[in-house]
Protein backbone atom coordinates (compact mmCIF):
# COMPACT_ATOMS: atom_id res chain seq x y z
CA UNK A 1 0.00 0.00 0.00
CA UNK A 2 2.57 2.51 0.70
CA UNK A 3 3.46 2.39 -2.90
CA UNK A 4 0.37 3.34 -3.96
CA UNK A 5 0.17 6.30 -1.57
CA UNK A 6 3.82 7.30 -2.78
CA UNK A 7 2.28 7.12 -6.37
CA UNK A 8 -0.66 9.07 -6.04
CA UNK A 9 0.70 12.33 -4.04
CA UNK A 10 3.30 12.23 -6.87
CA UNK A 11 0.77 12.63 -9.30
CA UNK A 12 -0.97 15.33 -6.65
CA UNK A 13 2.09 17.72 -7.25
CA UNK A 14 2.13 17.48 -10.57
CA UNK A 15 -1.10 18.18 -11.26
CA UNK A 16 -0.52 21.01 -9.24
CA UNK A 17 2.35 21.99 -10.62
CA UNK A 18 0.81 22.39 -14.55
CA UNK A 19 -2.09 23.90 -13.16
CA UNK A 20 0.30 26.80 -11.72
CA UNK A 21 2.00 27.29 -15.26
CA UNK A 22 -1.81 26.91 -16.77
CA UNK A 23 -2.74 29.79 -14.74
CA UNK A 24 1.03 31.90 -15.22
CA UNK A 25 -0.18 31.52 -18.89
CA UNK A 26 -3.52 32.77 -18.63
CA UNK A 27 -2.14 35.70 -16.59
CA UNK A 28 0.19 36.21 -19.11
CA UNK A 29 -2.18 36.26 -22.37
CA UNK A 30 -4.33 38.15 -20.12
CA UNK A 31 -1.39 41.26 -19.43
CA UNK A 32 -0.50 41.20 -22.97
CA UNK A 33 -4.38 41.50 -24.37
CA UNK A 34 -4.81 44.25 -21.87
CA UNK A 35 -1.72 46.07 -23.23
CA UNK A 36 -2.63 45.98 -26.94
CA UNK A 37 -6.56 47.00 -26.04
CA UNK A 38 -4.71 49.99 -24.41
CA UNK A 39 -2.89 50.80 -27.51
CA UNK A 40 -4.33 52.85 -30.92
CA UNK A 41 -6.09 50.26 -32.73
CA UNK A 42 -4.54 51.42 -36.41
CA UNK A 43 -1.47 52.35 -35.11
CA UNK A 44 1.30 50.96 -37.31
CA UNK A 45 4.37 49.19 -36.17
CA UNK A 46 7.08 50.64 -35.75
CA UNK A 47 9.27 51.20 -39.50
CA UNK A 48 5.83 50.49 -40.74
CA UNK A 49 3.96 53.37 -43.64
CA UNK A 50 1.00 54.01 -43.11
CA UNK A 51 -2.03 53.64 -45.44
CA UNK A 52 -2.64 57.38 -46.24
CA UNK A 53 0.86 57.67 -46.67
CA UNK A 54 1.18 55.58 -49.27
CA UNK A 55 -2.04 56.99 -51.49
CA UNK A 56 -0.38 60.32 -51.03
CA UNK A 57 2.88 58.62 -52.60
CA UNK A 58 1.05 56.97 -54.82
CA UNK A 59 -0.94 59.97 -55.83
CA UNK A 60 2.50 62.31 -56.31
CA UNK A 61 3.74 59.55 -58.57
CA UNK A 62 0.72 59.40 -60.75
CA UNK A 63 1.00 63.16 -61.17
CA UNK A 64 4.38 63.25 -62.02
CA UNK A 65 3.47 60.76 -64.33
CA UNK A 66 1.36 62.67 -66.23
CA UNK A 67 3.23 65.59 -66.58
CA UNK A 68 6.00 63.62 -68.03
CA UNK A 69 3.96 62.33 -70.72
CA UNK A 70 2.39 65.36 -70.81
CA UNK A 71 5.93 67.28 -71.59
CA UNK A 72 7.56 64.81 -73.59
CA UNK A 73 3.96 64.98 -75.65
CA UNK A 74 4.28 68.67 -75.91
CA UNK A 75 8.11 68.55 -77.02
CA UNK A 76 7.66 66.14 -79.50
CA UNK A 77 4.57 67.71 -81.48
CA UNK A 78 6.53 71.01 -81.58
CA UNK A 79 9.65 69.32 -83.18
CA UNK A 80 7.07 66.98 -85.33
CA UNK A 81 5.09 70.49 -85.83
CA UNK A 82 7.49 71.53 -88.53
CA UNK A 83 7.54 68.57 -90.67
CA UNK A 84 4.18 68.28 -91.21
CA UNK A 85 3.61 71.86 -91.37
CA UNK A 86 4.29 71.92 -95.16
CA UNK A 87 1.37 69.21 -95.82
CA UNK A 88 -1.72 71.02 -93.58
CA UNK A 89 -3.08 72.40 -96.69
CA UNK A 90 -3.08 68.98 -99.07
CA UNK A 91 -4.19 67.35 -95.71
CA UNK A 92 -7.03 69.80 -94.88
CA UNK A 93 -8.11 69.27 -98.51
CA UNK A 94 -8.24 66.05 -98.33
CA UNK A 95 -10.41 66.06 -95.52
CA UNK A 96 -12.62 68.43 -97.17
CA UNK A 97 -13.19 66.20 -100.38
CA UNK A 98 -13.16 63.45 -98.45
CA UNK A 99 -16.27 65.10 -96.32
CA UNK A 100 -17.97 66.42 -99.72
CA UNK A 101 -17.11 62.48 -101.47
CA UNK A 102 -17.65 59.99 -98.33
CA UNK A 103 -21.45 58.86 -98.87
CA UNK A 104 -19.94 57.73 -103.15
CA UNK A 105 -17.07 56.02 -101.62
CA UNK A 106 -19.88 54.22 -99.39
CA UNK A 107 -21.63 53.30 -102.09
CA UNK A 108 -18.92 51.91 -103.75
CA UNK A 109 -17.90 50.04 -100.84
CA UNK A 110 -21.23 48.39 -100.61
CA UNK A 111 -20.98 47.42 -103.97
CA UNK A 112 -17.95 46.06 -104.23
CA UNK A 113 -17.44 42.92 -101.54
CA UNK A 114 -16.82 45.63 -99.08
CA UNK A 115 -12.82 46.45 -100.46
CA UNK A 116 -12.02 49.37 -98.77
CA UNK A 117 -8.68 50.20 -100.48
CA UNK A 118 -10.57 49.09 -104.21
CA UNK A 119 -13.35 51.38 -103.23
CA UNK A 120 -10.89 54.26 -102.14
CA UNK A 121 -8.98 53.85 -105.45
CA UNK A 122 -11.81 53.67 -107.80
CA UNK A 123 -13.42 57.02 -105.68
CA UNK A 124 -10.55 58.52 -106.45
CA UNK A 125 -10.10 57.53 -110.20
CA UNK A 126 -14.01 59.08 -110.66
CA UNK A 127 -12.55 61.89 -108.83
CA UNK A 128 -9.60 62.60 -111.31
CA UNK A 129 -11.81 61.77 -114.61
CA UNK A 130 -14.41 63.77 -113.34
CA UNK A 131 -13.09 66.90 -111.29
CA UNK A 132 -9.36 67.28 -111.71
CA UNK A 133 -8.55 66.20 -115.84
CA UNK A 134 -11.31 68.91 -117.00
CA UNK A 135 -10.32 71.36 -114.78
CA UNK A 136 -6.35 71.48 -115.88
CA UNK A 137 -7.72 71.32 -119.33
CA UNK A 138 -9.68 74.35 -119.01
CA UNK A 139 -7.00 76.05 -116.42
CA UNK A 140 -4.75 75.80 -119.60
CA UNK A 141 -6.91 77.19 -122.21
CA UNK A 142 -7.72 80.23 -119.18
CA UNK A 143 -3.46 80.97 -119.30
CA UNK A 144 -3.29 81.06 -123.18
CA UNK A 145 -6.38 83.62 -122.94
CA UNK A 146 -4.58 85.59 -120.55
CA UNK A 147 -0.94 85.40 -121.95
CA UNK A 148 -3.19 86.67 -125.06
CA UNK A 149 -4.87 89.25 -123.94
CA UNK A 150 -1.54 90.56 -121.90
CA UNK A 151 -0.06 91.06 -125.25
CA UNK A 152 -3.07 93.07 -126.97
CA UNK A 153 -3.88 95.34 -124.15
CA UNK A 154 -0.56 97.10 -124.09
CA UNK A 155 -0.43 98.79 -127.27
CA UNK A 156 -4.51 99.57 -127.24
CA UNK A 157 -3.71 101.09 -124.21
CA UNK A 158 -1.36 102.87 -125.51
CA UNK A 159 -3.40 103.36 -128.34
CA UNK A 160 -6.46 104.66 -126.40
CA UNK A 161 -3.57 106.66 -124.41
CA UNK A 162 -3.19 108.76 -128.05
CA UNK A 163 -6.34 109.02 -129.70
CA UNK A 164 -9.00 109.02 -126.40
CA UNK A 165 -9.62 112.43 -127.29
CA UNK A 166 -11.23 111.76 -130.60
CA UNK A 167 -13.73 109.74 -128.61
CA UNK A 168 -16.86 111.28 -129.64
CA UNK A 169 -18.31 110.88 -125.93
CA UNK A 170 -15.49 111.71 -124.60
CA UNK A 171 -14.90 115.20 -126.79
CA UNK A 172 -18.49 115.83 -125.74
CA UNK A 173 -17.31 115.31 -122.07
CA UNK A 174 -14.51 117.56 -122.52
CA UNK A 175 -16.31 120.43 -123.86
CA UNK A 176 -17.19 121.09 -120.11
CA UNK A 177 -15.65 122.90 -117.45
CA UNK A 178 -14.42 119.59 -116.16
CA UNK A 179 -13.15 117.82 -119.06
CA UNK A 180 -11.51 121.48 -119.82
CA UNK A 181 -9.16 121.34 -116.57
CA UNK A 182 -8.36 117.73 -117.05
CA UNK A 183 -7.05 118.55 -120.68
CA UNK A 184 -5.18 121.71 -119.70
CA UNK A 185 -4.46 120.50 -115.83
CA UNK A 186 -3.24 117.50 -115.75
CA UNK A 187 -0.43 115.11 -117.77
CA UNK A 188 -2.15 112.71 -118.81
CA UNK A 189 1.03 111.16 -121.50
CA UNK A 190 3.23 110.72 -118.09
CA UNK A 191 -0.22 109.38 -116.23
CA UNK A 192 -0.19 106.78 -119.04
CA UNK A 193 3.17 106.21 -118.98
CA UNK A 194 3.27 105.15 -115.40
CA UNK A 195 -0.04 103.00 -115.36
CA UNK A 196 1.56 101.16 -118.46
CA UNK A 197 4.79 100.46 -116.75
CA UNK A 198 3.07 99.08 -113.40
CA UNK A 199 0.23 97.53 -115.45
CA UNK A 200 3.42 95.46 -117.56
CA UNK A 201 5.06 94.84 -114.67
CA UNK A 202 1.80 93.21 -112.96
CA UNK A 203 1.24 91.30 -115.35
CA UNK A 204 4.91 89.57 -115.46
CA UNK A 205 4.37 89.02 -112.05
CA UNK A 206 1.00 87.88 -111.96
CA UNK A 207 2.15 85.39 -114.74
CA UNK A 208 5.32 84.15 -113.11
CA UNK A 209 3.45 83.87 -109.79
CA UNK A 210 0.07 81.91 -111.65
CA UNK A 211 2.90 79.31 -113.60
CA UNK A 212 5.23 78.47 -109.99
CA UNK A 213 1.10 78.80 -108.04
CA UNK A 214 0.29 76.19 -110.83
CA UNK A 215 3.40 73.59 -110.48
CA UNK A 216 3.10 74.18 -106.03
CA UNK A 217 -0.80 72.91 -106.77
CA UNK A 218 -0.13 70.26 -108.79
CA UNK A 219 2.20 68.74 -106.03
CA UNK A 220 -0.33 69.68 -103.67
CA UNK A 221 -2.86 68.14 -105.56
CA UNK A 222 -0.46 65.18 -105.72
CA UNK A 223 -0.24 64.65 -101.79
CA UNK A 224 -4.07 65.28 -101.35
CA UNK A 225 -5.07 62.02 -103.56
CA UNK A 226 -2.66 60.03 -101.54
CA UNK A 227 -4.04 61.37 -98.43
CA UNK A 228 -7.20 61.14 -99.69
CA UNK A 229 -7.35 57.61 -100.31
CA UNK A 230 -6.02 56.42 -96.72
CA UNK A 231 -8.84 59.03 -95.43
CA UNK A 232 -11.64 57.13 -97.81
CA UNK A 233 -10.19 53.95 -96.51
CA UNK A 234 -9.50 54.11 -92.71
CA UNK A 235 -10.95 57.49 -92.27
CA UNK A 236 -13.60 55.29 -89.73
CA UNK A 237 -11.00 53.71 -87.72
CA UNK A 238 -9.26 57.54 -87.26
CA UNK A 239 -12.38 58.67 -86.52
CA UNK A 240 -12.74 56.73 -83.62
CA UNK A 241 -9.43 57.05 -82.82
CA UNK A 242 -9.58 60.70 -82.66
CA UNK A 243 -12.91 60.59 -80.65
CA UNK A 244 -11.20 58.37 -77.90
CA UNK A 245 -8.20 60.95 -77.45
CA UNK A 246 -10.05 63.89 -77.49
CA UNK A 247 -10.92 65.14 -74.12
CA UNK A 248 -14.43 66.38 -74.86
CA UNK A 249 -17.89 65.66 -74.01
CA UNK A 250 -19.42 63.49 -77.32
CA UNK A 251 -21.95 65.63 -77.88
CA UNK A 252 -20.00 68.24 -78.41
CA UNK A 253 -17.47 66.42 -81.01
CA UNK A 254 -20.65 65.48 -82.81
CA UNK A 255 -21.49 68.95 -82.83
CA UNK A 256 -17.94 69.81 -84.53
CA UNK A 257 -17.64 66.64 -86.78
CA UNK A 258 -21.33 67.57 -88.07
CA UNK A 259 -20.57 71.55 -88.59
CA UNK A 260 -17.36 70.94 -90.70
CA UNK A 261 -19.23 68.17 -93.03
CA UNK A 262 -21.80 70.53 -93.18
CA UNK A 263 -19.96 73.57 -93.66
CA UNK A 264 -17.20 71.54 -96.47
CA UNK A 265 -20.38 70.26 -98.75
CA UNK A 266 -21.50 74.03 -98.56
CA UNK A 267 -18.50 75.40 -99.31
CA UNK A 268 -17.98 73.17 -102.62
CA UNK A 269 -21.41 73.43 -103.79
CA UNK A 270 -22.41 76.63 -103.02
CA UNK A 271 -19.20 78.64 -103.97
CA UNK A 272 -18.47 76.26 -106.78
CA UNK A 273 -21.29 75.77 -108.40
CA UNK A 274 -22.48 79.43 -107.96
CA UNK A 275 -19.73 80.62 -109.36
CA UNK A 276 -19.33 77.84 -112.10
CA UNK A 277 -22.92 79.52 -112.79
CA UNK A 278 -22.00 82.82 -112.45
CA UNK A 279 -19.24 82.37 -115.03
CA UNK A 280 -20.68 80.45 -117.59
CA UNK A 281 -23.20 83.20 -118.15
CA UNK A 282 -20.80 85.98 -117.77
CA UNK A 283 -18.21 84.28 -120.32
CA UNK A 284 -21.07 83.23 -122.81
CA UNK A 285 -22.82 87.21 -122.37
CA UNK A 286 -18.72 88.36 -123.12
CA UNK A 287 -18.33 85.55 -126.30
CA UNK A 288 -22.37 86.77 -127.71
CA UNK A 289 -20.99 90.31 -127.93
CA UNK A 290 -17.71 89.89 -129.37
CA UNK A 291 -15.48 90.41 -126.39
CA UNK A 292 -12.24 88.66 -126.80
CA UNK A 293 -10.75 86.37 -124.06
CA UNK A 294 -13.92 85.71 -123.23
CA UNK A 295 -12.72 82.65 -121.32
CA UNK A 296 -10.38 84.47 -119.20
CA UNK A 297 -12.89 87.31 -118.09
CA UNK A 298 -15.48 84.07 -117.40
CA UNK A 299 -12.68 82.75 -115.10
CA UNK A 300 -12.19 86.21 -113.16
CA UNK A 301 -16.04 86.47 -113.03
CA UNK A 302 -16.42 82.87 -111.38
CA UNK A 303 -13.80 83.88 -108.54
CA UNK A 304 -15.61 87.34 -108.18
CA UNK A 305 -18.47 85.40 -107.77
CA UNK A 306 -17.00 83.07 -105.01
CA UNK A 307 -16.12 85.75 -103.13
CA UNK A 308 -18.78 87.36 -101.11
CA UNK A 309 -20.16 90.75 -101.04
CA UNK A 310 -17.94 91.15 -105.01
CA UNK A 311 -19.63 88.90 -107.45
CA UNK A 312 -20.08 88.99 -111.39
CA UNK A 313 -20.58 92.59 -111.65
CA UNK A 314 -17.00 93.49 -110.82
CA UNK A 315 -15.99 92.28 -114.39
CA UNK A 316 -19.54 92.59 -116.76
CA UNK A 317 -20.30 96.28 -115.32
CA UNK A 318 -16.51 97.25 -116.58
CA UNK A 319 -16.90 95.48 -119.80
CA UNK A 320 -19.49 97.33 -120.85
CA UNK A 321 -18.52 100.55 -119.91
CA UNK A 322 -15.22 100.25 -122.09
CA UNK A 323 -17.23 98.51 -124.93
CA UNK A 324 -19.34 102.16 -124.51
CA UNK A 325 -15.98 104.20 -124.63
CA UNK A 326 -14.58 102.31 -127.25
CA UNK A 327 -17.50 103.15 -129.58
CA UNK A 328 -19.27 99.63 -129.52
CA UNK A 329 -22.17 101.42 -127.78
CA UNK A 330 -24.79 98.67 -128.32
CA UNK A 331 -22.19 95.90 -127.46
CA UNK A 332 -21.73 97.53 -123.82
CA UNK A 333 -25.39 98.29 -123.63
CA UNK A 334 -26.37 94.54 -124.61
CA UNK A 335 -23.46 93.69 -121.52
CA UNK A 336 -25.10 95.44 -118.85
CA UNK A 337 -28.60 94.60 -119.40
CA UNK A 338 -27.54 90.99 -120.07
CA UNK A 339 -25.15 90.97 -116.84
CA UNK A 340 -28.26 92.57 -114.68
CA UNK A 341 -31.17 90.28 -116.18
CA UNK A 342 -29.73 87.35 -116.34
CA UNK A 343 -26.43 86.73 -114.40
CA UNK A 344 -27.21 88.79 -111.42
CA UNK A 345 -30.86 87.10 -110.90
CA UNK A 346 -29.27 83.47 -111.56
CA UNK A 347 -26.80 84.72 -108.78
CA UNK A 348 -29.66 84.97 -106.47
CA UNK A 349 -31.68 82.21 -107.29
CA UNK A 350 -28.66 79.60 -107.34
CA UNK A 351 -27.23 80.62 -103.89
CA UNK A 352 -29.70 80.16 -101.65
CA UNK A 353 -30.64 76.63 -103.20
CA UNK A 354 -26.83 75.19 -103.94
CA UNK A 355 -25.58 76.72 -99.98
CA UNK A 356 -28.94 75.84 -97.93
CA UNK A 357 -29.96 77.45 -95.02
CA UNK A 358 -28.24 75.16 -92.04
CA UNK A 359 -24.75 75.83 -93.53
CA UNK A 360 -25.35 79.94 -92.89
CA UNK A 361 -22.84 81.59 -91.61
CA UNK A 362 -22.65 85.59 -91.36
CA UNK A 363 -21.73 87.59 -94.75
CA UNK A 364 -18.60 89.42 -92.83
CA UNK A 365 -17.14 86.30 -91.49
CA UNK A 366 -17.70 84.44 -95.19
CA UNK A 367 -16.22 87.97 -97.07
CA UNK A 368 -13.24 87.97 -94.34
CA UNK A 369 -12.82 83.87 -93.93
CA UNK A 370 -12.60 83.83 -97.64
CA UNK A 371 -10.45 86.90 -98.70
CA UNK A 372 -7.95 86.15 -95.76
CA UNK A 373 -7.68 82.37 -96.50
CA UNK A 374 -6.49 83.39 -99.73
CA UNK A 375 -4.18 85.85 -98.33
CA UNK A 376 -2.85 82.64 -96.20
CA UNK A 377 -3.44 79.48 -98.09
CA UNK A 378 -3.19 80.80 -101.53
CA UNK A 379 -6.39 79.63 -104.03
CA UNK A 380 -7.00 77.02 -102.06
CA UNK A 381 -8.10 79.40 -99.02
CA UNK A 382 -11.27 80.21 -100.39
CA UNK A 383 -12.15 76.27 -99.01
CA UNK A 384 -9.76 76.00 -96.34
CA UNK A 385 -10.88 80.03 -95.08
CA UNK A 386 -14.63 79.56 -94.37
CA UNK A 387 -14.24 76.06 -92.81
CA UNK A 388 -11.40 76.96 -90.46
CA UNK A 389 -13.90 79.48 -89.57
CA UNK A 390 -16.61 77.46 -89.15
CA UNK A 391 -15.02 75.30 -86.99
CA UNK A 392 -14.02 78.54 -84.66
CA UNK A 393 -17.72 78.61 -85.29
CA UNK A 394 -18.49 75.63 -83.60
CA UNK A 395 -16.07 76.08 -80.24
CA UNK A 396 -17.66 79.25 -79.83
CA UNK A 397 -21.17 77.34 -79.57
CA UNK A 398 -19.59 74.63 -77.73
CA UNK A 399 -18.35 77.18 -75.16
CA UNK A 400 -21.55 78.92 -74.84
CA UNK A 401 -23.26 75.79 -73.97
CA UNK A 402 -20.48 74.49 -71.26
CA UNK A 403 -20.79 77.29 -69.47
CA UNK A 404 -23.90 78.33 -69.75
CA UNK A 405 -25.32 78.40 -66.46
CA UNK A 406 -22.01 80.79 -65.79
CA UNK A 407 -22.72 83.19 -68.20
CA UNK A 408 -26.65 83.51 -67.13
CA UNK A 409 -25.31 84.08 -63.56
CA UNK A 410 -23.74 86.77 -64.44
CA UNK A 411 -24.43 90.04 -63.37
CA UNK A 412 -25.88 92.25 -66.13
Amino acid sequence: MEPDEKNEEQKKKEDEKRGKEKQRETNHNEKEQSEQEKKPQNAPPPGAVSVSEKASSSDSFERLSRYTILIIFVALGITYFPIIQIFFIPIMLAAIFAALFYPLYSWLYRHLWHKPHLSSLLCILLFLLGVLIPGYIILQIIIRQMIDFYRSAEPWFRDFINTWQQNELIARFLDSRIGEWLVHEVDWSSIGDVITRNLTAFATTFINRTYSGIFGLVLELVVMLFVLFFFFADGANLLKRISYLLPMKPEYQQMAYSRFVLISRATIKGMFIVGLVDGILGGLTLLIFGVESWLFWGFLIMIFSIMPLVGPSFVLLPAGIIQIVIGNVWQGIGILVVSYLVVINADSVVRPYAIGTQAHMHTLIVFFSSLGGLAVFGITGFIIGPIIASLLLSIIDIYAEEFRPQLEKRPH
